[in-house]
């Protein structure tokens, strides 16, 4: 019995020798190529990595990939993913929040958007893949302009070819300090209200020792939060030092959501 018990164990045992590959859409500060870190989101996976004992590889892909491979591991927000691909686990491990980005000098009276109908005149751009029924905003009237990368969706917008991005708060806030520091000031952010969003990694649902790398994950994820390592990393990304309001009640909500 020991040994049958002892078999069982080693076969369900993550050694350092094995290499975990989740794939990731470049979007600076979350998941950073050019990083030495690697981005907010790359460093919280290295932390959750070294505390439960794993070893993780982040493999930089455009998102639409991502999308298409229904038997990679990946990481963003879920509702990407899961329309098209079974996960054995989806693990929360940050917060996210969209924002509308336009350029003042193309739109001298300020733009809001309240409801769809205000979008009608414009010309929006998305990043490509983060449609799921672009057909059912186009018959609303909503025209759409996809980029693979989102420093050309805010290329695109400097120069007047769209008039409006929808992009992850944070990550269109680094890309506008990053291509156009000196004419930060004259790109307006509209806050998206009710956006919060998860960004996960997730395991594939027959990828080999799914369930036991996910619980050894979510150990890795508690422990960095109870000793402060999270915290530490997450805020150096932050203008202010500080998490967002609200930060870890989000990040609860959505783990007791995909806690399946």
């Amino acid at each position: 019995m020991r040994c049958l018990l002892l078999s069982l164990w080693l076969g369900l045992t993550v050694t350092h020798a094995d290499v975990i590959v989740i794939d990731a859409n470049e979007s600076v500060p979350y998941w950073c190529r050019s990083s030495h870190d690697g981005g907010l989101g790359s460093e919280l996976v290295q932390a959750m990595s070294a505390a439960a004992g794993l070893t993780t590889q982040i493999r930089f892909v455009p998102l639409s990939r991502m999308i298409e491979d229904r038997s990679n591991n990946d990481s963003g927000n879920p509702e990407f993913f899961m329309w098209q691909q079974e996960f054995a686990a989806i693990i929360p491990i940050a917060i996210s929040k969209m924002s509308f980005f336009y350029y003042r000098p193309h739109h001298p009276e300020p733009l809001e958007v309240n409801d769809f109908k205000d979008l009608e005149p414009y010309k929006i751009g998305v990043l490509k893949g983060i449609l799921i029924d672009r057909q059912a905003f186009e018959q609303m009237g909503i025209n759409f302009e996809s980029s693979y990368t989102q420093a050309s969706l805010f290329k695109k917008l400097k120069v007047g070819r769209i008039d409006m991005v929808i992009e992850i708060d944070l990550v269109g806030r680094q890309m506008i300090d990053q291509l156009y520091q000196e004419l930060a000031d004259d790109f307006v952010r509209i806050p998206i209200t009710n956006s919060v969003s998860p960004i996960a990694i997730m395991i594939d649902a027959n990828y080999p020792n799914a369930d036991n790398i996910a619980e050894r994950y979510r150990q890795g994820l508690a422990s960095i939060i109870a000793n402060g390592r999270y915290q530490q990393i997450v805020e150096r990304y932050y203008p202010d030092g500080k998490l967002p309001a609200d930060w870890f009640a989000d990040l609860e909500r959505f783990q007791k959501m995909y806690a399946y």
